[in-house]
Order: C-alpha cells, then sequence, then structure tokens
C-alpha cells in the first residue's frame, strides 16, 4: 500500500472511517471532525494526525487513548505502529488537575531542599513478614534515606497484610524520625483489585499518619488513576507511580506506546512521582530517552524534539512531576546518575543498600555519602577513603 494512503486509512480509523462508504456520514459532520494527516515522511516512515477536540470527552484519558490508539493497532494494512507522542492544546489540558505536590511539594514534604531525594524499595519484594519489612523499613531511615516503599508486587498478601504492615511500618517511621531529627516517608502499595478498595485503602493510609502512597500504573489503569486522583483532592497524599508492566507496550520501537505519552498522560492526571528510568544499572532505556522523559516530567518542552520523537506542550500552569530513577541502582551509579538527570529528582536503591557488606543501615549511609560527595564536588573515590560505607560499597560494585 502506497504509504500516504496508509497514514490517511489509520487517521480515519481513529474518528470517522470505516471499511466501507456509510450513508449515516454527512458531508456536514466529515468536514467539521475529519482529522488531518498534516505531515508524512515516508523515509522515517512518520505521520503526525491533528484530530479536532469535538472528537474527544476530553476530560477522559480512557477515551482519548481508544480513539487514539485503539483499533488503529489491529489493522491488517500495518505490520507495525508506535504511538510516539500526543501534544494537548489548553482546552485539554485545563480539564485535568496536574500533580497535587510535584517537585517543588514533595521536597516541601520532606524539608529537602538542595540534593536529589534518595529512597529504597524493601528488599525481598515479597516474603517479609509485616514486622521484619518495618525492621528494614527502620534500618533504611537510620542509615540517612528519605523514603522508603513497596515493591510492585506487595499489596495485601497473608504473610504480610496492608493493614498491619502498614501501622507497623509508620510507627517505625515516626521512631526514625525522632531518633534522627530528619523528616521520613513510607510509600504502600494501595494496587487493589478494584477501584473501591483502592480508595479505601489510601483512606487507611490518612487515618493512620501517613503522607504518601504508590500504585502501579499500568496494571490497575487510567480510569483508576482518573478515580484516585479525584479522591485525592480531600485526601492530600502524595502519590507514588510505579510504570511496572510498561515495556509490554513500550520496549518495542516499531509497535506499541512510548514511555513519553505515559509520562505526559500521568503528570495531566496528576500523580507526584513517576519511574522514568536510570539510563545506568539494570533496565533498558539509554541516556537520551530518559533525559527526554525528564523534560517531560519537568515541562522544558519549549519546541519539537524531533531526534526523540517529542513534540512541544504547553502546560498551562499544570505543576511538574518529580522524576523518578529506579533499577539496579548502587552507591557507585551516583555520580552518572547526577550528571544525566540532575538533583531534582528521587534516586532509589534496592538490592544497592540490602546487599551491602555490612548490611542495610550502612547501605544506606554509603549512599548519603554517595550524594554528599557529588554534591561537595569531590571525586567519590577520593570521598570513600574517609568513608567507610562507600568504600565498601564501592569495592564490591565499583563506579559505572
Amino acid at each position: 500500500m502506497d504509504f500516504s494512503e496508509a497514514c490517511n486509512a489509520l487517521a480515519g480509523e481513529s474518528s470517522i472511517d470505516t471499511w466501507s462508504d456509510i450513508l449515516t456520514l454527512s458531508p456536514e459532520i466529515a468536514a467539521k471532525i475529519k482529522p488531518h494527516v498534516f505531515e508524512a515522511d515516508e523515509t522515517e516512515k512518520m505521520v503526525k494526525v491533528a484530530y479536532p477536540t469535538q472528537l474527544f470527552e476530553i476530560g477522559s484519558i480512557p477515551q482519548i487513548l481508544s480513539a487514539l490508539a485503539g483499533n488503529i493497532f489491529s489493522m491488517k494494512l500495518i505490520s507495525g505502529l508506535r504511538l510516539q507522542d500526543i501534544s494537548f492544546p489548553g482546552e485539554v489540558m485545563q480539564a485535568y488537575d496536574g500533580p497535587e505536590f510535584g517537585v517543588v511539594g514533595v521536597r516541601k514534604l520532606l524539608g529537602v531542599r538542595d540534593r536529589p531525594l534518595c529512597g529504597t524499595i524493601v528488599k525481598p519484594k515479597v516474603g517479609l513478614k509485616s514486622k521484619d519489612h518495618a525492621k528494614v523499613a527502620y534500618d533504611s531511615w537510620m542509615g540517612g534515606l528519605d523514603l522508603v516503599k513497596d515493591d510492585e508486587n506487595l499489596t495485601d498478601q497473608k504473610f504480610n497484610p496492608f493493614e498491619q504492615r502498614v501501622t507497623e511500618t509508620l510507627q517505625l517511621r515516626d521512631k526514625a524520625e525522632e531518633a534522627t531529627g530528619e523528616k521520613k516517608m513510607y510509600m504502600p502499595n494501595i494496587t487493589a483489585p478494584t477501584c473501591r478498595e483502592m480508595i479505601r485503602r489510601a483512606e487507611f493510609v490518612k487515618e493512620v499518619g501517613g503522607e504518601y502512597v504508590m500504585i502501579d500504573i499500568i496494571p490497575v489503569g487510567w480510569s483508576a488513576l482518573q478515580t484516585l486522583r479525584e479522591e485525592n483532592r480531600s485526601l492530600k497524599l502524595a502519590l507514588h507511580a510505579h510504570r511496572c508492566m510498561h515495556s509490554a507496550m513500550t520496549r518495542n520501537p516499531k509497535q506499541g506506546v512510548s514511555m513519553q505519552v505515559i509520562a505526559k498522560l500521568t503528570r495531566m492526571i496528576g500523580l507526584d512521582q513517576l519511574h522514568i528510568g536510570t539510563a545506568v544499572g539494570k533496565m533498558h532505556g539509554g541516556e537520551a530517552e530518559v533525559s527526554s522523559l525528564l523534560r517531560t516530567c519537568e515541562g522544558r518542552e519549549v519546541s519539537e524534539d524531533r531526534a526523540n520523537h517529542v513534540l512541544a506542550q504547553n502546560w498551562h500552569g499544570l505543576n511538574p512531576l518529580l522524576a523518578v530513577a529506579s533499577g539496579g541502582l548502587q552507591p557507585g551509579h551516583v555520580p552518572s546518575v547526577m550528571r544525566i538527570l540532575g538533583k531534582d529528582i528521587v534516586m532509589q536503591f534496592g538490592g544497592g543498600v540490602h546487599a551491602h557488606p555490612s548490611g542495610t543501615v550502612a547501605g544506606a549511609k554509603a549512599v548519603r555519602q554517595a550524594i554528599d560527595s557529588v554534591m561537595a564536588g569531590i571525586d567519590i573515590t577520593e570521598y570513600a577513603k574517609s568513608h567507610e560505607e562507600l568504600f565498601l560499597a564501592l569495592e564490591k560494585w565499583g563506579i559505572k
């Protein structure tokens, strides 16, 4: 099929066309709501389509995605298709809340203003009893970390019930705050089988003194996220977005939906922080992709970034989204991550804390020491000579 014909076919399938001419489509309707292919690059196999806002339920992310990324992916005439980015006009953007806290608000919650935030994921992911889970969190905070969160597959299992885990971990959070003089945060995973239960868990966290929750954004779906954000207008919890399962859509460069789209929609709906990758560590995603996602979180798309297939976006006052670097990080990665992503980020370390030769407290101290070395402009190897925890971490894992 001719490339331009294929472009017109996918644009039509997203809106007013079907497989055969239909008598119910009047010229008046077609003239008012038909899409327009306004750029098609056959060499790059890239197409840009403009859609009138009348085609959409403006406040509904599910309906927008059903239109733009629905049946077109099943069309036989296209062997591979990828939605790279979307740019929305002000009429659409103003229908969304954006983050309640974002970069500035989360920093204010924690009282940390001029260094990266640092946290951990309790390991092992699953299997620990509530009391043991809380102790790992406590040790992490005592070593100097700001944040502790559940992993993506820990919710409400019999060995570690949700309410018991939250209660016991928050009790030790209070103890760690008193001992260290620093604000500490715990992010329990409120991912649940129903929206009703998800909200109930969020309300429970608020009732027992929590200020943060996390949610697995792809498994729960966009309607659940919009429901959570709506309920959070009164709860005022910081919302952490874990992107697990995203690679099922984003990783194939010739098929699916890009992480750029997911990041943009997450910010519009109004979660406060989002995993974007590390450019180092164990997860997929190079420096160019991760840096591009950071710009989307921060709202720095002042012009089109053709190299990364990113469209310019006016955010119309929506708060920036706090970027999270997580996935196989250890203290020796800190200089590289901060070089790539700067300091307005959260860095999360799992095994890079709990697999430290001297244990969790020492692993947490090594992370803070690595950050301190970069903030002070001192080579991390030199800094490690007078900081035993960092020295042992670098000896075990090296500098990457």
